[in-house]
């Protein structure tokens, strides 16, 4: 058990039997053991970063405190963080020590809009809710970003309430098989929507801003248009109306092959008229707050870990 993280009880043992994930795999984390993810109860981060690519409202000027963990509940074929997020690899864990991952933090959170993001946290939420405590109890009060594939267990949902200030998920899927091809996950349609159903209980559809105009509370679900999928999107977007029309989405155009894909529709950018497609399902299904972004976002948001490269603009 690694001991340097003050972790609780409750979550001492959620790691000894880990079931944080719709996958209930049961590995013991704290003797080495692994199931999905590959991780143990490692600081499973690798880099903390300011990061400027996320919708305006989050980051605004000064960007926002992200903490990237390794590896992932998901292994979407066509991930963009892939560097970091295949379970099949060991990226670099920079982080050896609990203080040496705070300092890092604290140090970036001090260039940012006091706005602290955790990419892909299903997996550590343990360690998540850890660095939020001592953050708080050194006086600190970041706002918090819960940025998910939203591949999550609502009852671990229900934990976050009042800890989460921003819920900032996906919706990938409303198609099984595209989810089971895709991401390994047939159930992903049903489990994201429970998942963004909780977030919008504890939110509700507005967006609460600053006087600088920077999101104090909020959810906005992002959805990434893949090509060829158009009917996948309208039914994406056809649910998260079900759940509320005046909920904020995300609709990215940003797809880009990141290596050679088994599947000939993922080989190919995302065309102009296919985007202009998915804005139209947008508005048709009763959606009408967001954003849209350019088709160059598909050459300027993919990061290169392996560099140390990620986005600088949205």
């Amino acid at each position: 058990m690694n001991t340097d993280i003050p972790y609780t009880d409750e979550e001492r043992e959620s790691l000894r039997n880990c079931r944080l994930c719709p996958r209930q795999c049961g590995a013991d984390r704290t003797e080495g053991k692994t199931g999905f993810c590959n991780c143990t109860d490692e600081i499973g981060v690798s880099i903390v970063c300011n990061h400027k690519g996320e919708e305006p409202v989050i980051g605004r000027e000064k960007g926002i405190c992200n903490v990237f963990f390794i590896h992932c509940n998901l292994q979407c074929i066509y991930c963009q963080n892939r560097q970091i997020s295949r379970n099949g690899s060991r990226p670099d864990l920079p982080y050896g020590s609990f203080d040496r991952l705070i300092a890092r933090i604290k140090e970036v959170l001090s260039e940012s809009e006091n706005v602290l993001g955790f990419v892909s946290p299903t997996h550590h939420l343990p360690l998540m809710k850890a660095v939020i405590r001592t953050l708080n109890s050194e006086g600190l009060h970041p706002r918090i970003v819960y940025n998910t594939n939203a591949y999550d267990n609502v009852e671990e949902l229900k934990k976050l309430e009042g800890m989460v200030d921003i819920y900032l998920p996906d919706l990938k899927y409303m198609d099984r098989d595209l989810a089971r091809r895709l991401s390994m996950a047939e159930d992903y349609p049903q489990r994201a929507l429970e998942a963004i159903g909780e977030m919008y209980r504890q939110k509700g559809s507005s967006l609460l801003t600053d006087a600088d105009d920077v999101l104090e509370s909020g959810l906005i679900v992002r959805h990434l248009v893949l090509p060829d999928c158009l009917d996948n999107t309208a039914r994406v977007l056809e649910a998260i109306s079900g759940i509320s029309p005046n909920i904020a989405v995300s609709l990215m155009s940003q797809y880009a092959p990141p290596e050679p894909m088994p599947f000939d529709f993922l080989n190919k950018r995302l065309s102009e008229s296919q985007y202009e497609m998915a804005r139209e399902r947008f508005f048709e299904s009763g959606l009408h707050k967001g954003w849209m972004q350019e088709l160059s976002s598909q050459e300027n948001l993919v990061p290169d870990f392996d560099k140390g490269t990620w986005s600088h603009s949205k």
